[in-house]
């Protein structure tokens, strides 16, 4: 136990003393009691209790079944949803995930030895303070991420946990518990049980956290290297100094990190890695567009730059000129060369490219001032449609001014 004091919220407060009140423990437990011990707002409660999965349905007016042969019930307070979890004792792991079966127990002490890291086994409630079996309090302030009781055994039953290792360790700055890591080293290659959706959760985690070069550990320990040849290959010593500037210095999106993560990589390999994640199609076509197009050179002139835009559409140009103007910075910093020429030419595109957005130059087929329709009362049919059209953008991507109705019908024939 300790003296620290969690704030708890009401409706936390109202479900753990309606358990109390009937006879049984409840406590808050795992992440948001170790956030809270770091000062920061949990994303959400979890709580644990020594009630079966029907008792606490009878105590609660409104409940969902979400995990119930599990022992999970979400109680619904106000429109938002608490799980609430009997203590529980898992049964062999057969597969390096999922428990073969689930024992309930009316052991707070056994249902937090079976969690993954100290930080993740405390529990607390008003009643009793903070309950701390495994010193999680002295490993958050010794920074670290360390196992609840051998790594080995914790890893043989989850092998997810060895990532989730290294994504505590981005989100949270930590260092891993030696012993801890040598584990992960050692069962690496158990990775490989585990489903791709749930690699690219962690990985996300990782890469979007706010020490984003701790995915280097992923390339050190292995377990990307049967799994994710082409992210390791990515974070390996060669590469290793300009994937992690670009990591660290660009900012907190999705497709910019992953961009980043597979700066140094033929998009072709990134984007055969995305799919292998199960990665949306949008996702995996725009950092394949960004790796793919940032190697091309747009010429200094606004049609140029109207032109980019209009082939790669404004979202996905605005952030191809982030990773340029990052990517510039890791090339200096890594090669300790000036590229001034370069940066400057970014530059210029990037003002080129603000003006456009700020005037309302057309930039697609949508910003035409006449339509297919139009085209076809002038007799077009079919793919003649199409091509007119483009016609008349290339006409006023170089000529905004043109963009009239009644001038570009007067085209169609110079254009035929």
């Amino acid at each position: 136990m300790d003296n620290l004091k969690i704030d708890l919220p009401e409706a936390v407060k109202f479900i753990i003393g309606r358990l109390e009140e009937a006879g049984f423990e409840g406590f808050a437990v795992g992440g948001c009691v170790r956030d809270s011990a770091l000062g920061k707002i949990p994303a959400d409660w979890d709580i644990t209790t020594s009630a079966r999965p029907e008792k606490v349905k009878e105590l609660f007016d409104k409940t969902i079944d979400t995990g119930i042969e599990h022992g999970t019930v979400t109680v619904m307070i106000k429109g938002q949803g608490y799980e609430v979890t009997t203590y529980r004792i898992d049964g062999e792991y057969e597969d390096g995930r999922h428990p073969k079966q689930v024992e309930f127990s009316d052991s707070l002490r056994l249902d937090l030895e079976r969690r993954d890291f100290t930080i993740n086994a405390m529990a607390y409630s008003d009643k009793t303070g903070l309950i701390d079996y495994y010193d999680g309090l002295g490993d958050l302030g010794r920074c670290l991420i360390k196992c609840v009781g051998k790594p080995e055994e914790r890893f043989d039953e989850d092998a997810l946990r060895m990532m989730r290792a290294v994504r505590f360790s981005a989100q949270l700055g930590f260092d891993i518990d030696e012993a801890t890591y040598s584990a992960v080293c050692k069962l690496a290659p158990n990775i490989e049980k585990i489903s791709m959706e749930r690699v690219e959760v962690e990985l996300m985690k990782t890469i979007m956290a706010d020490e984003p070069a701790k995915a280097v550990l992923y390339h050190d320990s292995g377990l990307f290297a049967d799994i994710l040849p082409e992210a390791d290959r990515a974070l390996n010593k060669k590469y290793r100094e300009h994937t992690v500037y670009m990591l660290e210095n660009i900012r907190k999106d999705k497709v910019l990190r992953l961009a980043a993560l597979f700066s140094m990589t033929d998009y072709r390999d990134a984007e055969a890695c995305l799919k292998h994640l199960r990665m949306d199609n949008k996702t995996k076509d725009q950092v394949g567009g960004i790796l793919r197009y940032s190697k091309q050179l747009i010429e200094e002139r606004e049609p140029a730059v109207r032109e980019a835009i209009f082939k790669q559409g404004t979202e996905q140009m605005a952030y191809i000129f982030d990773f340029l103007e990052v990517e510039c910075k890791a090339r200096e910093a890594v090669t300790g060369i000036p590229i001034s020429a370069r940066k400057r030419h970014l530059a210029l595109l990037k003002n080129m490219f603000d003006r456009i957005i700020e005037n309302g130059d057309p930039t697609s087929l949508k910003d035409l001032k006449v339509s297919g329709n139009d085209l076809m009362k002038y007799g077009f049919k079919g793919r003649e449609i199409g091509q007119m059209l483009e016609k008349l953008m290339y006409a006023v991507m170089d000529n905004p001014k043109i963009n009239d109705k009644d001038t570009l019908l007067g085209m169609l024939d110079i254009l035929k």
